[in-house]
């Protein structure tokens, strides 16, 4: 593979600025089209059980295409994948956005939308999350994550911000106008990006060989394994009570639609602050597993509060302290995790461990769609965030999960790392 050494050494050269502004443009266009979808099939459908059965269908195909698909990341060219997935994706929103200011728009179109997306996205984050280790230097890798997150979370909080103006103002349709101009503009951008291609060894070996080293490689880390394990269930409870704050929200007697907006964006602060201090501050390597140990407990129990609270400020701050927690320990588990996996096989591994973690997403968000029909809403929520709660303060006792987050290639040996 070519090294590095023979890119540039900063962290803002030109490919890793072309990829983070890329990203940057197609998330605020993402917050305006989820935004809008939301509410829109909302008021059309008037089901919370449809809304999660449209979510689930957009992260189906990246679950079951996920594992095979990292395999192709690994064996293709990383950027045509990305600017090709973008375009893709550009096109397909495009031709929604378009229905719906022309007035044609139907509800399964936004489902059919939602497969390729889940399509693309099975490719192209993979592509993406291998790509940034091989284009910044190892030792500017947590900041490099710290600016990504930094740059997603505040157009989080910027289209939160403007989003539900943006719905009255404008309507659903130009909104989802807006997010197929933003891929349209990021694979663009992105067709300017050199990105090393990965040094295959001589022997060719066949799709099912490559796929299993993947899970060998896996199934022999077990720390990286348990780790996962409890990611994959902190996410089914997670993403599954996060698809209900829209009718939470609206049902709600002290908060109303009309601030769901703006407690979205105080969430986006919280991350914005996060990625700020991570990026300008940075963690000693010896602070690494304090801090991410404090981060997990303090995010998971600060998400519970808030659902107990009957108060609107308090309930803002518990998101805005949560969510700035949860940026930090996600961003040290991301930088440690593209750390200790080699280049060659990365693509497929991520792909793998993303396909688990976020395999029972479908499934919780169904499930809570269905509960919140049934049940009342803020105790479906209680529920599912008490459940984080308590894998919370499992995850941190992890056996070596120190020796995993604290890893450092100038330090550290990777073949005895896996053996602990």
């Amino acid at each position: 593979m070519e090294t590095l050494k023979n890119l540039e050494t900063k962290l803002w050269n030109k490919n890793f600025f072309l990829l983070w502004q890329g990203q940057m443009v197609s998330v605020l266009g993402d917050v305006f089209y989820l935004m809008a979808l939301n509410f829109w099939m909302l008021e059309i459908t008037g089901s919370t059980a449809l809304m999660g059965m449209l979510s689930a269908v957009t992260m189906l195909p990246k679950i079951i295409l996920g594992p095979f698909a990292g395999v192709f990341v690994d064996r293709w060219d990383r950027k045509k994948l990305i600017v090709l997935t973008d375009l893709i994706r550009g096109v397909i929103v495009t031709f929604v956005g378009i229905a719906g200011v022309m007035g044609f728009i139907q509800v399964w179109m936004v489902f059919i939308v939602g497969i390729i997306s889940g399509i693309c996205a099975a490719f192209f984050n993979p592509a993406i999350n291998s790509s940034r280790p091989d284009i910044v230097p190892e030792d500017k890798l947590l900041k490099a994550n710290s600016v990504t997150s930094l740059a997603q979370s505040g157009m989080d909080m910027i289209g939160n911000a403007v989003g539900g103006v943006l719905y009255v103002l404008i309507g659903a349709p130009y909104m989802f106008l807006l997010n197929g101009i933003s891929y349209l503009f990021s694979a663009f951008t992105e067709i300017f990006i050199t990105i090393p291609k990965v040094k295959r060894e001589e022997k060719e070996i066949t799709f099912i060989e490559d796929f299993k080293l993947g899970i060998k490689f896996l199934n022999d880390f077990k720390v990286y394994k348990k780790m996962f394990i409890c990611s994959s269930i902190i996410n089914f409870f997670g993403n599954a009570g996060m698809i209900l704050l829209i009718p939470y929200f609206k049902e709600t007697e002290f908060l109303g639609a009309q601030k769901y907006g703006f407690a979205m964006m105080v969430l986006a602060m919280g991350m914005v602050f996060g990625s700020i201090l991570l990026s300008i501050k940075g963690i000693k390597r010896e602070n690494k597993f304090k801090v991410f140990n404090i981060s997990l407990v303090s995010c998971t129990t600060l998400l519970l509060v808030a659902i107990i609270t009957n108060n609107y400020i308090v309930l803002l701050l518990c998101w805005l302290l949560g969510f700035f927690f949860n940026v930090i320990f996600n961003t040290i588990f991301s930088t440690a995790s593209m750390s200790t996996i080699p280049s060659d096989i990365r693509g497929k591994v991520m792909a793998i461990t993303s396909a688990i973690s976020m395999g029972l997403v479908p499934i919780g968000q169904l499930l809570a769609g269905v509960l919140g029909d049934l049940m009342p809403i803020r105790l479906v929520l209680f529920i599912m965030f008490l459940c984080c709660f308590i894998i919370g303060f499992l995850y941190i006792r992890i056996k070596n999960l120190k020796r995993f987050i604290e890893y450092d290639s100038e330090y550290d040996n990777l073949e005895e790392l896996m053996k602990l």
